[in-house]
């Protein structure tokens, strides 16, 4: 994209903002995660830097699974901050799927989006904190064992914003 994607204008707000907005329509506990450099303490919720440098996602994913657990959240949602189309109602039917699952994920025809799901927070966090102790970095590993539930969405709701051309193309768009 070029510029942090978190602040680009959006609904008269920014990604960052939208995207506190969905999850907290649902949780009202929101945390962001600011990756290895601690920025956005400017917008109001608690931010959560990366503990691990270099270990892309799953960093994240530890660090909001340590956060929650210091907290005895059982539950949480993790929603990246390029997905702006994502409705409240699935982010709600991705934690009803924790009643019956560890991982809930949602899932068009083209693939499951792990950067939209819910997580139970024990399991979840024993599992990704044995995947970084043996530097085994991508998601789908850490999930491997645990139960996973893929809750069906729209191709228009998990649009990711990767490049100048998808920002211009959300004018208009919700």
């Amino acid at each position: 994209m070029g510029r942090d994607k978190a602040l680009l204008p959006y609904r008269g707000a920014t990604l960052l903002e939208h995207a506190a907005g969905i999850v907290r329509a649902v949780a009202p506990d929101v945390r962001i995660l600011s990756g290895a450099r601690r920025r956005y303490e400017d917008f109001g919720v608690p931010v959560i830097e990366d503990p691990i440098c270099g270990a892309g996602p799953l960093a994240g994913l530890y660090a909001a699974l340590t956060s929650a657990a210091a907290d005895d959240i059982d539950r949480i949602l993790w929603l990246a901050v390029d997905l702006p189309f994502v409705p409240s109602g699935l982010l709600q039917r991705l934690v009803d799927a924790l009643d019956h699952a560890d991982i809930a994920m949602a899932r068009t025809e083209h693939g499951v989006e792990p950067l939209c799901a819910a997580f139970r927070t024990a399991p979840v966090l024993e599992n990704v904190r044995r995947a970084l102790l043996a530097a085994r970095l991508k998601l789908t590993v850490a999930f491997e064992g645990l139960r996973i539930e893929t809750i069906p969405a729209a191709a228009h709701e998990l649009t990711n914003l990767n490049s100048p051309d998808d920002y211009a193309l959300t004018e208009g768009r919700g």
